[in-house]
């Protein structure tokens, strides 16, 4: 395929969409409506539920094992590191073999895994290196998940005006799930074990391997087998002659790395407010999880509204100055009243608004921005081209190692001020030179 720049073609789009040209509100819920992305989206609730279950047990057990916060971190690290890196190549294999038989064995193979972890769990010979091996192993398989799971979700809809909606959804099923499953799997873990989890989780995967086998689906064209680096040179390409992809993509990359790194520091707040610290942590994790849902809710009436470009630098813009206030507000330290309960402290709840205003916004800037790409990647492209995006949310994880190098050279306040700070100098950077976005219209 020929890449051409397309930088003259976005301007245009850009500038002759005019204000009465913009979508009307649609209903966040409107792409249920087509059969193949309901049973879709049904089963990629279960499985993303899995996939939190799987967050919490993982760490758990580590940690009751070990007693050690560096093989805590390393756990998590090497799926993430996996995922990155098998991710590139995730994205080339959606774009050559039928995507949904691709779906239909990672998740099998994500059950099996599963499976086994709450197995030698449950028969009390785990160990460390047990979960070390099989969370590689995850993170593996879902670097070729991500790609293909972000590249057929369009291919189900109906209507192109149903894209919003298909994109909001997807970002509900993880934020949703991220405010329930951790109430679940504490109580599971607590009153069973961790391997409850583990079986839990790998029913949600089997689930969504049941579910994909009653999706019939014309995905067309498929990329020819070419050589394989030659085709991910091709993503690599077509994103770096299109502008509107060069600017956005890097662009989120950032907004991720340093407006998301306070979300892995947490623990580090929650301990602050005395000996409710579980409770605490709880409570701030939950309230990031209902400001991205609020946020994913209200999205569609502000593209509607205002212009795509306005929305995506605004919120990003917003949710840095919201970091920043929270870097200050926690930089005093839990109230100094000497409350019996630290978690009732304006201090406490002062820490929790912010964080969920946070949320709204970053969630915002996501599900739009998201959108534009989905809409505008050609797709026979589409699986590289997403799955290079789709490394996004690894860069949270990354963003919260850069995090926690500086907190523990000075302190969490200072190391989530200064992220913040980058990201509004790369807001206002982005905005004064990069018109394609500035000038972005809704579709």
């Amino acid at each position: 395929m020929a890449i051409r720049d397309t930088d003259a073609a976005d301007a245009g789009v850009a500038n002759s969409a005019a204000a009465k040209d913009r979508p009307a509100p649609s209903s966040i819920f409107s792409a249920l409506a087509a059969p193949p992305y309901r049973r879709f989206w049904l089963g990629s609730l279960a499985s993303v539920g899995a996939t939190q279950l799987l967050i919490i047990g993982q760490g758990v057990l580590v940690f009751d094992l070990s007693q050690s916060e560096f093989l805590l971190g390393l756990a998590g690290a090497v799926t993430g590191i996996a995922t990155i890196v098998v991710t590139l190549f995730g994205g080339v294999v959606a774009d050559r073999v039928n995507k949904r038989g691709l779906l239909i064995l990672t998740s099998l193979i994500v059950a099996a895994l599963l499976f086994l972890l709450g197995s030698i769990d449950s028969a009390d010979v785990v160990e460390v290196w047990h979960v070390v091996v099989i969370a590689s192993l995850i993170g593996i398989v879902t670097g070729f998940d991500y790609p293909a799971r972000l590249s057929i979700f369009p291919l189900l809809i109906g209507q192109r005006s149903q894209m919003m909606s298909a994109v909001a959804l997807n970002s509900i099923l993880w934020q949703g799930t991220r405010i329930v499953m951790p109430a679940f799997g504490g109580f599971a873990i607590a009153f069973i074990g961790t391997y409850s989890v583990f079986y839990a989780g790998s029913a949600g995967f089997f689930t969504m391997f049941l579910v994909l086998l009653t999706i019939n689906l014309d995905e067309g064209e498929r990329s020819p087998a070419r050589n394989v680096l030659r085709q991910l040179a091709g993503g690599f390409q077509y994103i770096g002659a299109n502008r509107l992809f060069a600017v956005l993509i890097p662009f989120t990359y950032f907004n991720h790395f340093f407006g998301l790194s306070y979300l892995q520091l947490i623990p580090v707040f929650s301990d602050d407010y005395g000996r409710q610290d579980d409770q605490a942590l709880g409570f701030l994790l939950m309230s990031a999880g209902i400001g991205a849902v609020l946020g994913t809710i209200m999205t569609g009436k502000l593209r509607a509204s205002f212009p795509a470009g306005r929305v995506i630098l605004v919120c990003s813009g917003i949710t840095s100055l919201v970091v920043l206030t929270f870097a200050v507000w926690t930089h005093f330290g839990p109230d100094p009243i000497g409350l019996a309960n630290p978690m009732i402290s304006p201090m406490f709840f002062g820490s929790a608004l912010l964080i969920m205003i946070a949320a709204v916004f970053n969630s915002i800037f996501l599900v739009a921005s998201m959108t534009i790409l989905q809409l505008r990647v050609p797709p026979e492209l589409r699986g590289r081209v997403m799955g290079i995006h789709s490394m996004t949310f690894s860069f949270i994880a990354v963003g919260g190692l850069f995090a926690g190098g500086l907190a523990q050279l000075v302190n969490a306040s200072f190391a989530v001020g200064l992220s913040a700070v980058v990201l509004l100098a790369t807001v206002l950077f982005v905005t004064g030179t990069q018109p394609v976005v500035r000038r972005l219209q809704s579709e």
